[in-house]
């Protein structure tokens, strides 16, 4: 997945829950540092949010 911050691939962190309708897995990017999560819905990614901290 590319990284929402700045456009660079991101890594799994191995973390995945539900959220409503939506399978969620969370990313880390190598490059800027910055985590993200990365909402699913029937296997095809719907949206992206990069988390504040």
């Amino acid at each position: 997945m590319k990284c929402p911050v700045c456009g660079k691939e991101a890594k799994p962190t191995g973390k995945e829950w539900k959220f409503g309708q939506f399978d969620a897995k969370g990313y880390k990017c190598p490059a800027c540092g910055k985590s993200s999560s990365a909402y699913y819905k029937e296997g095809k990614l719907s949206h992206t949010v990069p988390k504040t901290k």
